[in-house]
């Protein structure tokens, strides 16, 4: 009976050994034109489950350029040089990242996806990775509209239509808060309006325990104000009630424990009549 348990244990370590390097072996990144012609691929090393993807394009992007990164779930991925990485989660294994042109691309730093010269990195995350207590919001490739990758930020409101106030903004992981307008100091800043909400989508069920709240804080010429107090909602019915301190740093809230796969602010209350918005948005826990 204990060979039959000892074989049992290392066949089921072998299969599961095999399955990460199917998953790795399937990891892909292709970048493709507007008209659906492959200009670059690559893939992981099945044999080093750690291994990076780099892809390389050696032209300017054209509008209607995208990538798509396929074989895994959970990755880490670098689609520019120029922006610092972020763990994404795609539900399908499968997901499309557009290259930003025109409005989309205003809320970058004006060096990004420009040139003759591109590096694109991804790769699988480890479990530790993964697992551990992070930012949980926290994505600089999130992109406006529809998307198949998480997290992903959106709002019923951005002021003018502008990217640099786009709900995006608020979870690409820059602080820079003392004025408004072009990177670095892109922000959620949506319209003066009474029923503003802004929701942050994970694409699963995460376990979510505190809040770190960016204000923009143009404080020194009037032009900002601030939201004294939000409702906080989760996917599984239940609310918080926040307050929020008009600072110019980050602020830590700390809420009761939820497992939720997205979180809603809503009923936002200004201090005075005039531009509110967040610089930064983060929601802290485990996946």
């Amino acid at each position: 009976m204990k060979s039959i348990i000892t074989t049992f244990f290392i066949c089921s370590v072998v299969l599961i050994l095999l399955g990460f390097k199917i998953n790795a072996a399937n990891l892909s990144v292709k970048a493709f034109d507007a008209s659906q012609v492959l200009l670059a691929e690559s893939d992981s090393n099945p044999n080093d489950l750690s291994a990076e993807i780099n892809l390389t394009i050696d032209r300017e992007y054209l509008e209607g350029d995208y990538l798509i990164v396929e074989g895994a779930k959970n990755l880490f991925v670098q689609f520019d040089e120029n922006i610092p990485g972020s763990y994404v989660y795609a539900p399908s294994g499968s997901f499309t990242f557009r290259i930003p042109f025109h409005e989309d691309g205003k809320n970058y730093p004006e060096e990004s996806f420009s040139g003759t010269k591109h590096q694109i990195k991804a790769r699988i995350c480890t479990k530790k990775e993964w697992t551990t207590y992070r930012n949980l919001a926290l994505n600089s490739f999130d992109i406006r509209g529809e998307t198949d990758y998480f997290p992903h930020a959106t709002s019923n409101s951005e002021c003018r239509n502008e990217s640099f106030y786009a709900a995006r903004n608020a979870i690409d992981g820059y602080k820079f808060s003392s004025k408004h307008g072009k990177w670095p100091y892109q922000a959620w800043g949506p319209d003066m309006r009474d029923d503003l909400w802004l929701k942050i989508d994970f694409g699963k069920a995460v376990e979510v325990d505190k809040l770190v709240i960016v204000n923009r804080a143009q404080y020194y010429d009037l032009h900002d104000s601030y939201w004294k107090e939000a409702i906080v909602r989760f996917s599984d019915g239940s609310s918080e009630k926040i307050r929020i301190d008009k600072t110019a740093l980050p602020q830590e809230i700390k809420i009761s424990k939820h497992l939720t796969s997205w979180v809603k602010f809503t009923d936002l209350k200004e201090n005075e009549n005039k531009w509110c918005s967040w610089i930064e948005m983060e929601v802290w826990g485990r996946d």
